[in-house]
């Protein structure tokens, strides 16, 4: 079992949703755990429920927080079912020391708004003031929404100085268009998933996240989100 912590102050759901349906469409069980700050994914997830353990979506498990689904920590026997794991997280309740240090990949994902990005660099002083053991954590960065303009993550990454993390050195950026937008607005109206239209851009952008993340070739990749595209709800 995997497990992967997405973190930061940015809205990731769309990153995440079409993660889980490429995994999904692969033939691993998959599920995501709702750890927002106001439990965002019940807009975009029809029928989720505070007293539903898990909600069965396009093929894959999403929970409503970790108190829907267990009383343990992340990890715990509850889970063991599922192949891969992935959180979005922004709040820290339920979660430990051990979240972090036994988590397989724990990922920044933030736009280049400066409110988002300040805010996620004060998450994460606020993380390590807590659990200093956790000083040297490895955490990947992934740049959503990304436009044209003079900014580079060079000059995002300078609100992280001081902090003692390990950047791994492989970025990921996803571009943004009115159409990835578009598919995102029609997606969480319908309490759907349809990713065939979303920009080439953003699509090889996620085939290089799910290489660097899961070890599969380019390949394999490219014929999870084929799949993931074909079996749309």
């Amino acid at each position: 079992m995997k497990r992967w912590l997405f973190v930061g102050k940015s809205d990731k759901r769309d990153l995440l949703l079409y993660l889980c349906s490429a995994l999904a469409a692969s033939g691993l069980r998959v599920l995501l755990v709702d750890a927002t700050e106001d439990n965002k994914y019940r807009y975009s997830v029809r029928g989720m429920e505070p007293l539903l353990p898990v909600t069965e979506f396009c093929g894959f498990d999403v929970a409503l927080g970790l108190s829907a689904t267990t009383q343990g920590e992340p990890g715990c026997a509850s889970y063991e079912k599922y192949d891969y794991e992935l959180y979005d997280l922004q709040s820290l309740r339920y979660f430990s020391y051990e979240s972090f240090s036994s988590a397989d990949e724990v990922l920044w994902v933030t736009t280049f708004d400066r409110y988002e990005v300040e805010s996620s660099a004060a998450w994460f002083r606020s993380l390590l003031h807590t659990w200093p053991e956790l000083k040297g954590l490895r955490v990947r960065s992934v740049y959503i929404r990304t436009v044209d303009s003079f900014l580079n993550t060079e000059y995002i990454m300078g609100f992280m100085d001081g902090l003692p993390i390990d950047w791994h050195p492989q970025e990921i950026s996803i571009p943004w268009n009115e159409l990835n937008l578009a598919v995102q607005i029609e997606n969480d109206h319908a309490n759907q998933l349809r990713i065939k239209r979303i920009s080439r851009s953003y699509k090889r952008a996620l085939r290089s996240l799910l290489e660097e993340l899961t070890g599969w070739e380019a390949a394999s990749a490219k014929k999870a989100l084929r799949r993931a595209e074909r079996r749309q709800a």
